[in-house]
């Protein structure tokens, strides 16, 4: 911005009237919000009042004041629905004191934004009714059938499952009242899975109150027949090449996946948030982890699934089953931090998992809640950030009432982020006798990870408890293993260090991270975040850094 360089998120305006006196100049502003909000971005878009392109300068903005956010907004609901979301800053100065205006797009819109009106002044028409603008680079232009695909494309899986819950309560009205009158405390039968969300909390509910595994067990047991057995023996069954591949195939595994894969996965995920809210036995999350990872092993011998998508329009992608499975199990896991039972994170950090690539050339192993993906797989885009897309493409739709917002849940998956980066960490970066060995007895296991932190503010998991909990723990009783991806290596790491050496530890790796998040940040061209560490770990990272002055550093 401050080489005065126009560029598809940065638009400079040297003056700019919004008075009626003006409806030329309200219009023209009215087109550029929708272009902007519209575009498929994947980060914030500027608007600088007071900046101009040609003299590379800031200009003094005399009617800053008109930009109040309170005044703006019925001029732009008048001319536009939804109401692009953006902020406004109408007291910025520049580095010669000229005062301008700022207008920060949210990359998070509710697209398409569409015009309610024409907008009309002196015999030119700037827009009418219904148009949808999307700016382009530089320039602006109106929404092509391509454009208004990207835009509902992630809406499109979320109500997938929401059909084949339909059609099921439809067939249930029916087949008669019976299904419906099944007690909660009856042998457990494959229609919980399929049908209503209500009463298979209720039969949850009773089956954690009763404390008998049996019958979780068994209802576990017939997931397993869905989300393995069958649909491996489904997709096994016909040609494992294009050219073998029907039109039928590819409707049948299509008609699987929504009707028959996607359901029973969001029971199994719904019976593990049961158990965490009604803080069950632990071990019987272990039963829904192993079943999530068998599930997602599933995928990399899927054939079928694979030749079906190299044959002319793709059905299924390849990778989107196994991205389910991921997404539920990583849901389970920022559902237990944001109860703040911690307990449960220790069924599911060590479980391992082999990364899915296109052709299935490697045996490379990861921990599950890490990022199990690799190469080109037709996933969902994680430029927003991990989390905001998990929320995006599922969680918002599917599990909004166990989080109760968007907020909520973005600040435990921040929390798990934090835990997981903390894992990584010990085992990659720290110098130990017992990571080293890890490494060299287990090189197809590979523990790097990228958390969310290059998108997301690190003081969100900071100002929690979560990190202040663990750094407790961690000084006065060693690493807390229920929360060690490699629970052994973690009590051989700290068992012989003194509370001093472990306070250090931990302080090395916040200001490690701190810094790797702005050097990231600095080559996007995105200013770090601002964080102010609380004083116990301010502590940590000031004896860290008391130790550096004297001595090599350990890696």
């Amino acid at each position: 911005m401050l080489r005065g360089i126009e560029h598809p998120l940065c638009e400079l305006k040297r003056t700019l009237s919004l008075d009626r006196g003006d409806l030329g100049d309200r219009l023209d502003f009215i087109k550029l919000l929708q272009g902007l909000a519209d575009s498929h971005a994947d980060t914030e878009c500027l608007i600088v009042v007071g900046a101009d392109q040609k003299e590379s300068s800031f200009f003094n903005v005399e009617n800053a004041d008109d930009f109040d956010p309170a005044r703006i907004s019925p001029i732009v609901t008048k001319y536009l629905s939804p109401e692009p979301k953006y902020e406004i800053f109408n007291n910025m100065r520049a580095p010669g004191g000229e005062r301008y205006v700022l207008i920060v797009m949210s990359r998070l819109q509710h697209r398409p934004i569409v015009t309610l009106v024409d907008g009309e002044t002196q015999g030119k028409l700037r827009f009418r009714l219904g148009d949808i603008w999307v700016k382009d680079h530089t320039r602006l232009r109106p929404a092509s059938r391509e454009d208004l695909d990207r835009m509902y494309e992630s809406k499109i899986d979320q109500e997938a499952a929401k059909r084949a819950r339909i059609i099921f309560e439809h067939m249930k009205a029916e087949v008669g009242p019976e299904l419906l009158s099944q007690a909660v405390l009856a042998t457990p039968v494959h229609e919980l899975l399929l049908g209503s969300r209500e009463r298979l909390a209720r039969f949850a509910q009773a089956m954690i109150s009763s404390g008998d595994p049996s019958r979780f067990k068994m209802l576990i047991e017939m997931a397993r027949h869905i989300l393995v057995e069958r649909w491996g023996f489904l997709l096994q069954r016909g040609s494992r090449t294009s050219y073998g591949v029907t039109d039928g195939d590819k409707q049948a595994l299509v008609r699987f996946y929504q009707n028959e894969f996607l359901p029973p996965l969001i029971s199994v995920v719904d019976l593990g948030i049961e158990l965490i809210r009604f803080d069950g036995q632990t071990s019987w999350l272990g039963f829904i982890g192993q079943l999530l990872v068998d599930a997602f092993e599933t995928s990399p011998e899927i054939d079928h699934l694979r030749a079906a998508n190299q044959a002319g329009e793709m059905s299924v992608p390849f990778a989107r089953p196994a991205y389910e499975v991921y997404l539920g199990t990583r849901v389970l896991a920022t559902y237990a931090t944001h109860r703040n039972r911690l307990q449960f994170l220790k069924e599911l950090l060590p479980l391992y998992v082999t990364v899915l690539l296109p052709q299935n050339s490697e045996t490379v192993q990861t921990p599950f809640l890490f990022w199990p993906f690799r190469g080109a797989l037709d996933l969902p885009d994680m430029k927003l950030g991990r989390n905001q897309e998990y929320w995006q493409q599922r969680v918002e739709e599917t599990w909004r009432d166990a989080f109760g917002s968007e907020d909520a849940f973005l600040n435990a998956a921040t929390q798990l982020e934090f835990i997981l980066e903390l894992n990584s960490y010990r085992l990659i970066q720290y110098r130990s006798p017992a990571t080293d060995e890890f490494r060299q007895s287990y090189p197809e296991k590979r523990t790097e990870y990228v958390p969310d932190f290059w998108n997301t503010p690190l003081r969100f998991a900071i100002a929690t408890a979560t990190a202040e909990q663990i750094f407790r723990q961690l000084v006065d009783q060693g690493f807390p293993t229920y929360l060690a991806i490699e629970p052994q290596i973690a009590v051989a790491v700290f068992a012989s260090m003194s509370k001093e050496e472990r306070e250090v530890f931990y302080g090395e790796f916040l200001d490690r991270l701190k810094t790797w998040q702005d050097q990231t940040m600095m080559q996007q061209m995105r200013f770090p975040f601002l964080l102010a560490w609380p004083p116990q770990l301010q502590s940590a990272i000031d004896l860290y850094k008391s130790r550096q002055i004297n001595q090599e550093p350990q890696y």
